[in-house]
């Protein structure tokens, strides 16, 4: 495990590729329990409900390897920053927005999140400067997205920045925040101190679910909600799968390969939406998506290419 500071120049291992992927997929699949869980809930409780299932499963999963939560100090205000930046406002303006953008629409917000990345990590970071071929692979991933969702996504981008207004575009730049958010995440937790990645994702869900429960209650004072089950289970998978698993999957992948790597998770994005579709809702996929895929997987492993004297 890298320290602070520590330059990356391996090249990424099969089982960092396999953990991209399962990360990718925790992510990707969280829009749909998102917008199951929003059919009963308000934004702000399938935020906090999502980070407070993941803070119990997380501690369970730190005591259970012998670990215990960090002791009272410098490092809990990082953690605080990363609960805040990473969890509790990307997860609020993520179900918020989905109220208001189709997935389409959010997936190129979202799918961008590499770009914004690049460049905060540039100037952030000492080993993750921009070279051409991680310029080059970090826009093969991102016109990979573009294609996948095809051209009607890209007019409907067109159409909605220059005449959206109101909510709309209010909903836009959450996402961009959104974003913006998730790379000043993972930029923050590369260079903090590492802790245990079970401790890290606890600690990080406990203190977001901390930051949403004023919130919560300002929206339902007497937490008097009654979801249906349909509801309540997709925020557990939220919380369970895509959050506590997917905290852990970054901690571990943001310590061993940067920011810049864990971040090429969101171009896969679209594609596990596309699987789940496929598989759970019969759509049938469209001849681009093998061009997409090809045009992605070429993006992170351009983009994650080591340094050479040979190669800028």
């Amino acid at each position: 495990m890298p320290s602070p500071g520590q330059a990356i120049s391996q090249r990424p291992s099969v089982r960092h590729y396999l953990l991209l992927g399962a990360l990718a997929s925790a992510w990707g699949s969280s829009f749909l329990f998102v917008e199951l869980g929003l059919a009963d809930l308000p934004p702000v409780m399938v935020a906090l409900a999502r980070t407070a299932v993941a803070a119990g499963l997380l501690y369970a999963v730190a005591r259970r390897q012998g670990h215990n939560l960090p002791s009272p100090g410098r490092q809990w205000l990082i953690l605080a920053v990363l609960a805040v930046v990473g969890h509790a406002l990307p997860f609020f303006l993520i179900a918020q927005a989905q109220t208001q953008l189709d997935s389409n629409l959010a997936g190129i917000f979202i799918g961008a999140t590499p770009l914004v990345t690049l460049v905060v990590v540039h100037f952030g970071t000492k080993d993750e400067k921009m070279t051409k071929t991680r310029i080059m692979g970090v826009t093969a991933g991102f016109l990979g997205i573009v294609v996948l969702l095809g051209p009607g996504a890209v007019a409907s981008l067109e159409g909605s920045v220059l005449a959206g207004a109101g909510a709309n575009l209010l909903a836009q730049a959450s996402l961009f925040l959104v974003g913006l958010s998730f790379a000043l995440n993972a930029l923050i937790a590369r260079r903090m101190p590492p802790l245990p990645p079970a401790v890290a994702a606890c600690s990080v869900s406990l203190l977001a679910t901390v930051v949403l429960l004023p919130f919560a209650f300002a929206v339902d004072p007497g937490l008097s909600l009654r979801p249906g089950w349909l509801a309540v289970g997709a925020v557990f998978m939220l919380g369970a799968v895509c959050t506590g698993g997917a905290t852990l999957l970054f901690f571990i992948l943001v310590q061993e390969r940067g920011a810049n790597f864990v971040m090429s998770a969101n171009y896969l994005l679209p594609l596990v939406a596309l699987i789940l579709g496929v598989a759970f809702l019969g759509e049938q996929p469209r001849p681009e998506a093998l061009l997409s895929m090809a045009l992605i997987s070429g993006g992170i492993w351009l983009s994650n290419r080591p340094p050479s004297n040979h190669r800028q």
